[in-house]
């Protein structure tokens, strides 16, 4: 083999070797673009928002309340059905796992109910419905206080909710969070229906 063809082929496999590398540094770069662009999009075009949590409606599903006087007896073994609304947000589906909300009267637990799991989907609302029972042992300590509000036609609750689940964003990054939600709730006695409610919605990523 002649100087001249030993060089041509050197010459020929360094141009290969050239354009492999100058190939293997353009997919590199492609790929550290889309990295960066998902990231961007992942933290400003599909930031995780705070989906909230309203209490829609209470309805009476058991016993309802009757004092006794003047014995002073009262009977409030009840069951409610409770709706709650769901909103999300997020370019994203929002997926929830087993939620829970705790019934409180005057610091006094009385109630518990647990939330089965859902999905909510981008920038929709669904509802979350539960069955809550109340105990009436529970409410021994504040006995007279209760009758007191019965015979007024109002009784005032505290409602906690808390529903952990996830966003996924572009299918694949996935944010945990905790969808909370604490509600005041005054309740008629009349009918058992939602008279007025002040909620505070916040969700921990």
């Amino acid at each position: 083999m002649t100087e001249t063809a030993t060089a041509s082929k050197h010459k020929h496999k360094s141009n290969a070797k050239r354009r492999c590398l100058c190939a293997c540094l353009g997919c590199g770069l492609v790929i550290l673009l889309l990295v960066i662009v998902v990231v961007i999009l992942a933290f400003t075009l599909f930031r995780v928002r705070d989906p909230s949590i309203t209490l829609a409606s209470t309805r009476l599903a058991g016993v309802a309340p009757q004092v006794s006087l003047p014995s002073m007896s009262i009977q409030f073994n009840i069951t409610l059905d409770i709706v709650a609304s769901v909103h999300n947000p997020n370019r994203a589906s929002f997926t929830y796992d087993s939620g829970q909300t705790n019934l409180t009267y005057r610091g006094t637990q009385v109630g518990q109910a647990v939330i089965e799991p859902g999905r909510i989907p981008n920038h929709g609302t669904g509802p979350v419905r539960l069955s809550l029972t109340v105990d009436a042992a529970k409410f021994t300590n504040n006995l007279g206080t209760l009758i007191g509000d019965v015979i007024n036609g109002t009784i005032a609750f505290d409602t906690y909710t808390t529903i952990p689940g996830r966003v996924a964003i572009l299918g694949f990054i996935k944010h945990h969070a905790v969808a909370r939600s604490t509600c005041h709730v005054e309740i008629s006695v009349s009918d058992f229906k939602v008279k007025s409610q002040d909620c505070d919605n916040n969700t921990s990523l």
